[in-house]
């Protein structure tokens, strides 16, 4: 009998020692993820008689205390920060509950929405430090650094073209969930010509510099140089040869890649007669494209050649020739209108021909298709 008592003692005891929550405190809250800053309510009852001290704890800490009343107990509290949250009373600890929060997230779009101005994503995340925001337009993004206050300004990049459809992304830390806001912009396209200047003049020569359409150099000024090269993208593009700019060219200038040569192997030019341009090729790959005219009757030879003689400077009205073929050759001249005007020859504007035979010269194979 002694025995048997002294077990049941020891039982006793036992379950006097175990975590008093499986029976004795039970707790609940309205929802597991919360918006920021709104009220979520954590309520649960204590097995025991009134009054009652329950404290609310988050991954440790003590964030409010309260009494039961008939055995209940409520707390409101803000969602300002994830965490494991647990009731404690002197009967012992609930089961935790995991609260996770969604930041809130607002952005706005700021500048004048013509391609090649100033655009800006400005906004703000709470809180702040809730994970990493990234600015995405499909496989390209941007880092987007996020103040102490959880403000953010990023400027989407005049490259990605006049209609950019893409997201403000977080992508949280731990205890955060995962926020998007759609960034969507459709920008007017400028109509451009000789002598317009400005930031769409800028963006124009940017792309066609990113697309190998032969430049001097990028800036915001429209003179000659860039209309030769907006006629090079027009002739490879079969588009009315105007050298102006307007809503088919800017469609053309996103819509498509850099060109591809017909051969992709090796080092040579490329004359292509029925579009009126040449490409440079290094390795089978174009490095850049000139606008060009030709023989007027269509007596350029068409084949494969190879320079055998090159001039620096002047030959008679010839500037920098490279011979390919008895008198033919590829040289600078002061006219090089938008068709065949030449009496043979490849003509190419003269502020190229200088480099362009440096580059070159002596050796080189030179392709002419019809």
């Amino acid at each position: 009998m002694r025995r048997v008592v002294g077990m049941l003692a020891a039982m006793g005891a036992l379950l006097a020692a175990a975590p008093a929550w499986g029976a004795t405190i039970t707790f609940t809250a309205d929802h597991r993820v919360a918006r920021y800053d709104d009220l979520v309510r954590f309520r649960g009852t204590v097995a025991a008689p009134d009054p009652q001290q329950v404290q609310l704890l988050r991954d440790g800490m003590v964030v409010a205390t309260g009494t039961t009343s008939r055995g209940a107990f409520v707390f409101d509290v803000r969602a300002r920060r994830p965490g494991r949250f647990v009731a404690r009373s002197a009967l012992g600890d609930s089961g935790p509950l995991d609260l996770r929060v969604q930041p809130r997230l607002r952005t706005r779009i700021v500048g004048t929405r013509r391609i090649g101005h100033r655009i800006v994503v400005t906004g703000r995340v709470q809180p702040a430090r809730a994970g990493r925001m990234l600015l995405k337009f499909g496989p390209r993004q941007l880092a987007v650094r996020v103040g102490r206050a959880g403000r953010f300004r990023v400027r989407v990049p005049s490259a990605w073209g006049p209609n950019v459809t893409g997201r403000i992304t977080l992508r949280p830390s731990k205890g955060y969930v995962a926020v998007w806001r759609r960034v969507r912009l459709r920008l007017a396209y400028p109509s451009l010509r000789m002598g317009s200047h400005g930031p769409s003049v800028l963006a124009l020569k940017r792309r066609l510099w990113e697309l190998r359409f032969a430049l001097p150099w990028v800036d915001a000024g429209y003179g000659y140089r860039t209309y030769e090269a907006v006629l090079a993208f027009q002739k490879l593009h079969r588009l009315p040869r105007t050298g102006r700019v307007g809503t088919a060219e800017w469609r053309a200038l996103w819509g498509r890649s850099a060109p591809q040569p017909r051969v992709r192997r090796g080092d040579y030019i490329e004359v292509d007669k029925s579009r009126q341009i040449l490409m440079e090729v290094r390795n089978g790959k174009v490095e850049r494209v000139v606008h060009v005219s030709t023989g007027a009757t269509g007596n350029t030879p068409v084949g494969t050649w190879r320079v055998y003689r090159e001039v620096f400077g002047w030959d008679w009205v010839l500037y920098h020739p490279m011979y390919f073929l008895r008198g033919f050759a590829i040289h600078g001249y002061p006219s090089v209108p938008p068709y065949p005007a030449s009496h043979g020859c490849v003509r190419v504007p003269l502020w190229l021909a200088a480099s362009l035979r440096e580059r070159w010269g002596f050796g080189t194979t030179v392709r002419v298709y019809a």
